[in-house]
């Protein structure tokens, strides 16, 4: 039996209609903004008044504020307090309903400038923005609250997810929308920083493949895709795809961190493959 916390999300929307459609609905429970018509709030202690009670054997933690905050305090203060909140809540329910495991999916945000690459998850972590601090403390008390229990925590340090449908504050979201207007000029940051795209079809591969192998007590898995692009290389390709020569003007910021990933972890366990990105973009382009 499976529960997704965040199934109305990118990711979640995607994971839900896969494990529905591999195992069944009655096999299958889910919560999202709603449950059954109800708004759910996951970072209020009162959520086990309105979700099943059932012996899951894998529940995936989705649900998370996931956006980047710069220079504003009281956001990331809150983001970081939601987010915590939001496992902690998760934590109980799963210890009520006896859960075998529990999937976390972190983020790449967890590492910084602080860390070597390429990135590895024995590396000592400190991250630098709200997000990557609420992620990396989860991770410490999922690995804390679970320790003398018998649920078992996987966590999934994911790089940036892309696909059809995708957010619509990612970077190539926004990049492919700056190419399908009408404005001669565009401008993007960074164009010799390195960016890691995991296929959201390929992730929900791996949830779902992990799903049916035993797994550590508790173990951590980058998942990135084999190659890492620059910013100035995706650029171009969309440049091409467009059809149109726009005057391309890079700007430098400080979220410039190369995203170069080990990845031999999670190769050593399962059997993974990923999209090119090139070519999913050809598609993505043409349905925008």
């Amino acid at each position: 039996m499976f529960f997704i916390f965040g199934s109305s999300g990118f990711i979640g929307k995607r994971l839900k209609e896969r494990l529905i459609k591999q195992f069944g609905n009655n096999l299958v429970d889910y919560v999202g903004k709603k449950y059954k018509n109800k708004i759910v709030d996951l970072s209020k202690n009162n959520i086990f008044k309105e979700l099943p009670i059932r012996p899951y054997n894998n529940v995936y933690i989705l649900a998370a504020k996931s956006n980047f905050i710069f220079n504003n305090k009281k956001e990331e203060r809150s983001q970081i307090h939601e987010n915590i909140a939001i496992v902690k809540n998760i934590i109980e329910f799963c210890k009520i309903c006896k859960v075998r495991r529990v999937f976390f999916i972190s983020s790449s945000s967890v590492y910084s400038n602080k860390n070597s690459s390429p990135f590895h998850e024995k590396q000592k972590i400190k991250p630098n923005n709200s997000l990557g601090t609420s992620k990396y403390s989860s991770e410490k008390i999922l690995k804390k609250a679970f320790h003398k229990l018998k649920t078992k925590v996987v966590i999934l340090r994911v790089f940036t997810v892309y696909g059809n449908n995708m957010r619509k504050k990612q970077f190539l979201y926004q990049a492919i929308k700056k190419f399908k207007s009408n404005k001669k000029t565009l401008t993007f940051w960074n164009k010799d920083t390195l960016r890691n795209f995991v296929h959201l079809d390929d992730l929900t591969n791996i949830l779902i493949n992990l799903s049916r192998i035993e797994t550590p007590k508790f173990t951590i898995y980058n998942i990135a895709s084999n190659k890492s692009h620059k910013i100035e290389t995706i650029i171009d390709h969309l440049q091409d795809l467009s059809g149109k020569q726009k005057k391309i003007i890079f700007k430098d910021s400080r979220n410039n961190l190369n995203h170069i990933v080990n990845t031999n972890k999670i190769k050593k366990k399962l059997n993974v493959s990923f999209k090119d990105l090139k070519k999913e973009l050809i598609e993505i382009y043409e349905a925008f």
